[in-house]
Order: C-alpha cells, then structure tokens, then sequence
C-alpha cells in the first residue's frame, strides 16, 4: 500500500510530532507499505503566514502525483495544507492525527475551528491525548499516548546516580517549565541536567533518579528506563494532559501505535 504522509516537519528535524512520523514510517515500512512523508523541508515554504500557505498548496499541485498515486493521505496537524485536495480528490481517503494542542490557554477559536473541520473532513483520527476531545469538542476514532521503541529497557537492572534528575524537551511556558523552575529554589540538592535537543536522551535517562518531562514521549522514554517521573502544569488543560498517561497500566511500543494507524485505515 502506497501510505502518504503529511507533516510539518520530519526527522532529523527534533521534535515529539517527527519522531512519532519517523517511528510509525518505520514500523509500518517493516509490513511492505511503501511510505512516503513530505514537510516543510521538501517543500521549502517562505514565512509568510497568507503566502507561505498558497505557496504549499501551489506546491502540492505542482507535485499532485504525490496524492494522486497514494493509496490513502495521513495528515499529521496541518489539516490546512491538504484542504483544498480534499475537494479536488474527493474519494482519496484521508485521515489525521492530532498530535496536540498550540500552546496557547485556553485554545483559541481558531485552533479548535481548524480541528473540528478537519476531523469532519477525514475518514477517521487519531489523537494523542483524550484531553484533545475535551478540550477542542471533537471525537477521535482512537487515543494513543505515543510509544517507546521497546519496553524491555524498564525490565534492566540500570544504576542511578543518586539525586540526578534530567529536564527533558522544551524550556517553554506551556510545558510547565517555570513552575519547574520555581519548584527547583526549594530542590538545590538536585544535580539537574537539561536535554533539549538531543536525539539519543538514553544515554542521559539510564542514570537519572529523576526526569521533568516536557511532553508525552518524553514521560514514556524516561518511564521505560525506571526514572522517577515529576511533572509541572501552569493551567486546566495541562493538568488533564498528565492526568491521562498517569493512568497508563503498561507503556505502548511503537509497534502498539503502529496497530492503531492499521485499525484506523481499514
């Protein structure tokens, strides 16, 4: 099956939504799909909010070979990219994951209009969080959390170095990362080390007594290596964001998402 891909950015490019891209690409290219993904790295849009947007859908004509000899078009947040190819290939199938929310308190109209018209357009969707439901007034036909490569890591004996935490991902405002900061002046005891934009934390993660993530996969990979897990939030949808992995029983693999983007395709 001919799969295309659809996202803002691709690994190497770091980021929760690329390594998700790159993870399911992976698994499913394991089962003979053919998977193509194209961002803004193949396209190369200017930054221009009106002409960079008609410069992508001139791109993606330009290039319609690309939809039109794919079996179906997974879209991964940019809904607004492929609009006007839902009216021009109206039988193509077309599904979307929504991979979060815009960082904004509390989502602004527009954001939560985007997503409303986008799974009213789709097939069918993903998202990574139940809070997206809440807090956007939309139905996913499934919830994922994301993945870890594999779960056997948590099942090894790794030595912690007492009093180590890693802040893992984002230092923005809607990862909770001030409140972090804040919490940090009465923890001096911590030996606190950063990792923003390495693609290999593992490393970092074997030896943490304590992890702050930024975001779901983050949570995950320091949960699959035995890290005391310690979250900040700054507002309501935050506190329901964490609020659901906690309430995870085991920690899902890629292959277990893979399965979910398979289900949701037939």
């Amino acid at each position: 099956m001919n799969i295309l891909f659809i996202a803002k950015h691709k690994w190497p490019h770091i980021g929760g939504v690329e390594r998700h891209v790159a993870q399911i690409a992976n698994c499913l290219q394991s089962t003979a799909n053919t998977i193509t993904t194209i961002s803004e790295e193949d396209i190369n849009p200017p930054h221009i909010k009106i002409f960079g947007l008609l410069y992508i859908w001139y791109w993606l004509f330009k290039n319609r070979k690309l939809i039109t000899r794919s079996d179906l078009v997974h879209i991964h947040d940019v809904f607004i990219w492929y609009l006007p190819f839902r009216f021009l290939y109206p039988k193509k199938k077309v599904f979307i994951t929504f991979h979060g929310w815009e960082g904004k308190y509390p989502p602004q109209g527009w954001a939560i209009a985007n997503k409303r018209i986008a799974n009213y357009l789709c097939n069918g969707s993903i998202a990574v969080g139940k809070y997206i439901e809440k807090w956007y007034g939309i139905k996913a036909t499934y919830i994922t959390c994301g993945g870890v490569a594999s779960t056997a890591n948590s099942l090894q004996s790794t030595v912690k170095t007492k009093n180590s935490l890693v802040y893992l991902g984002r230092q923005d405002p809607d990862t909770g990362y001030f409140e972090f900061l804040e919490w940090l002046k009465d923890h001096k005891n911590l030996k606190v080390k950063y990792i923003t934009n390495d693609p290999n934390p593992e490393k970092y993660l074997k030896s943490a007594e304590y992890c702050v993530p930024s975001g779901y996969l983050s949570y995950l990979e320091a949960k699959s290596y035995g890290c005391k897990i310690i979250t900040f939030a700054n507002n309501p949808l935050k506190i329901d964001y964490w609020k659901e992995i906690k309430l995870l029983k085991r920690i899902p693999t890629w292959d277990d998402v893979a399965d979910i983007y398979i289900k949701l395709w037939k």
